[in-house]
Order: structure tokens, then C-alpha cells, then sequence
């Protein structure tokens, strides 16, 4: 169950920068070496302060929803591939 974003995280700057790079993990990464706590904690933490901050929500969402079209043309492309690799075998015979 997710609670209400505490408006009171404060994040380093290196952190944040993180966050505006669309680098989630390397945020969350971050916070745990600065802060000598859990991943669970510091996923809170970061997800806290994305939620108090609705440009850089926006801009983490852009970022996911392209990481999403490259995987997907990636994935169709390995297919397409496997399918001629497949269909050249099976003339071969």
C-alpha cells in the first residue's frame, strides 16, 4: 500500500541529478551509500520525493515510456531475425 509523498525528503544534489537523468537506480543507489540504509528505505525515500514533484515525475514517466518502444523494437527485431534465420534453415533442407 503506498502512503502519502513526505514533502520534508531532502535528496542530494547528486541524487537529484540522478533522478532528472531518468536514472532511478542510480538515485536509489546513491541515497543507500549517503544514507548507510536498506534498498527498500532508500526506494521509499526517492519514490517519496518523485511524488513531491510533478515535473520530474513526468519527465521519469517519458523516460520509462521510451526504454519501453527500444525494448519493444528490440524484442521485434530479434524475432524478425530468428524467423529468416529459421526460414533459410528450413529451405537449406
Amino acid at each position: 500500500m503506498a502512503s502519502k509523498p513526505d514533502r520534508s525528503v531532502r535528496l542530494s544534489k547528486a541524487t537529484i541529478e540522478a533522478l532528472w537523468q531518468g536514472n532511478v537506480v542510480g538515485a536509489i543507489n546513491l541515497v543507500r551509500k549517503e544514507r548507510g540504509i536498506g534498498m527498500a528505505e532508500a526506494k521509499e525515500l526517492v519514490v517519496s520525493y518523485i511524488g513531491t514533484q510533478p515535473a520530474l515525475k513526468k519527465k521519469i514517466d517519458q523516460v520509462l515510456a521510451t526504454a519501453k518502444r527500444r525494448f519493444i523494437g528490440w524484442i521485434a527485431g530479434v524475432l524478425v531475425v530468428a524467423a529468416v534465420i529459421a526460414y533459410v534453415m528450413m529451405q537449406a533442407q
